[in-house]
């Protein structure tokens, strides 16, 4: 049981550490351009939202699997 909740928690982990990387990219990609300001409007921009919501599952699948294959499956 151990092994299931660790796999979990590091699928949280991973999963809110790969969202902050995407927002992390995003706020690179606009400072790059020369959209710092906007960044601070960005929660209420359409396309970021959906960007988010397309990557969250993504990024979920890819930390679970990465999980699984370290704490739950024994080779």
């Amino acid at each position: 049981m151990k092994d299931y909740i660790i796999a979990w928690v590091v699928t949280i982990v991973l999963t809110i550490g790969g969202l902050f990387g995407v927002g992390f990219a995003v706020g690179v990609l606009m400072a790059i351009t020369g959209n710092a300001r906007e960044a601070q409007h960005l929660e209420q921009a359409a396309w970021f939202n959906i960007l988010v919501l397309i990557s969250m599952p993504v990024i979920n699948f890819i930390a679970f699997k990465f999980a699984t294959k370290k704490f739950l499956v024994n080779e």
